[in-house]
């Protein structure tokens, strides 16, 4: 009984034995296979693809030049280069030189009612702090923009119509025969005798007033489309990016709602681009936030074409160009990106009839000790990169694979480590 006893055991330590002796074995092999080729892995991560052009642009607009040759005097700007203006409202205002004196007077007692109304210590109405706080903003900007002498001259006319606002508010507080209700009032009865004598330019119609009149305003327009080509184009003296400078003595509306440009192409995807084809561009104002935009009309030529895209935002930010440099973004996918390296096909086949219903992509997760494999859809792959997302049950079950499979399939998750094949 005793050596049945002792040989059980020894049998026992014998596989005990052995089981150790391969198992360390198997890991020897495994960890020497690692050294001579390890296993190379990426992390998923959410990222984007994107397909975009750098092109030259003509800006195209809506544009009316209004005949300013019977007016003469001081301009004097009541709406901004850029702004909208509604119809017959008042663009520029002309002043005569005895107009010129007033001025003078007005703009002296200007600084004499703002001293008034510093000395002066009453508690104003939330409308005077809210004007306080706005010409305050106004002044940042105009430190911000002094290089530009357009920029600063419209903050300054801004500025000059709180200060008014803000005075006149502060007056009509003010008790009767204060200094500061004498000054003014003395202003409004000048200014009264001013609006009298100047003449003013109205808008005949709603839009964008500007003073950038470059010439081009009857030469680039939407009547003249049918006859763009690239030859005439590139024949215009416009300089890139250049911006257009103000000048008073001319004036347009431009059609707020939509502008159109003009783009030489020669791409492939350009060439494919048809009439309607909805695109997005891309400014250097807008950055990484795209303008859609709508492909309009197309001109065929040799070896490119034009396309003529309709915009219907970013149009304020264009009215100082003509020429432009842009991006054209004909596709965008974000979502999880990988390297197409660590996608490979696998054939699924009818649960049923064995018969391979089609090639799925596939990536293999790695785990501490073990790897998974999962379905994947590939949204879009470009420049050895692709954006993939999981399928969803229907769209398994619909291919035949079992409801059981797909319960236990595995998925592809942010921050997973997948293997590089």
């Amino acid at each position: 009984m005793q050596k049945k006893k002792k040989s059980y055991k020894q049998n026992m330590m014998f596989i005990i034995v052995s089981i150790i002796i391969v198992l360390a074995v198997f890991f020897l092999i495994k960890i020497i296979s690692l050294m001579k080729k390890p296993t190379l892995t990426t992390i998923v991560k959410n990222g984007e693809l994107i397909k975009y052009e750098e092109v030259v642009g003509y800006i195209i607009r809506d544009e009316e030049i209004i005949d300013t040759s019977g007016y003469s005097g001081f301009v004097n700007t009541t709406v901004s280069d850029g702004n909208r203006v509604a119809k017959d409202g008042v663009i520029l205002s002309y002043v005569s030189n005895t107009e010129k004196d007033l001025m003078v007077k007005i703009s002296e007692l200007d600084g004499k009612i703002q001293e008034a109304m510093e000395n002066q210590q009453n508690i104003y109405p939330s409308d005077v702090k809210t004007l306080d706080t706005e010409i305050k903003i106004n002044l940042y900007d105009v430190i911000k923009a002094k290089k530009d002498v357009y920029a600063v001259n419209e903050y300054k006319t801004v500025i000059n119509q709180a200060i008014q606002k803000k005075a006149k508010i502060v007056g009509e507080l003010s008790p009767a025969g204060s200094k500061l209700k004498e000054l003014i009032d003395e202003r409004i009865d000048y200014e009264t005798k001013l609006n009298n004598a100047k003449q003013v330019l109205k808008a005949p119609k709603a839009g964008l007033a500007s003073y950038r009149v470059d010439g081009y305003e009857d030469i680039l327009t939407i009547k003249s489309l049918s006859s763009l080509s690239i030859k005439e184009l590139e024949k215009m003296k416009l300089n890139m990016g250049q911006i257009v400078p103000i000048d008073t003595s001319k004036v347009k509306i431009i059609d707020n709602f939509s502008c159109y440009i003009a783009i030489p192409i020669s791409s492939e995807e350009g060439k494919n681009s048809k009439l309607d084809d909805k695109i997005k561009l891309r400014f250097d104002n807008t950055e990484n936030d795209f303008v859609q935009a709508t492909v309009e009309y197309i001109s065929e030529e040799d070896d490119a074409r034009i396309i003529v895209v309709k915009i219907s935002s970013n149009i304020e930010e264009l009215v100082k160009y003509r020429k432009i440099n842009l991006d054209v973004v004909w596709w965008r996918d974000t979502g999880l990106k990988i390297p197409t390296d660590a996608i490979k096909y696998t054939s699924i086949t009818d649960q049923k009839t064995g018969k391979i219903i089609k090639d799925l992509a596939t990536v293999d997760i790695q785990k501490s000790s073990y790897t998974e494999t999962a379905w994947v859809k590939v949204i879009r792959e470009a420049n050895g990169f692709s954006i993939i997302e999981n399928y969803t049950d229907e769209e398994l079950l619909k291919m035949g694979i079992s409801e059981e499979i797909v319960e236990k399939r595995s998925t592809v998750k942010l921050y997973n480590d997948v293997i590089l094949n």
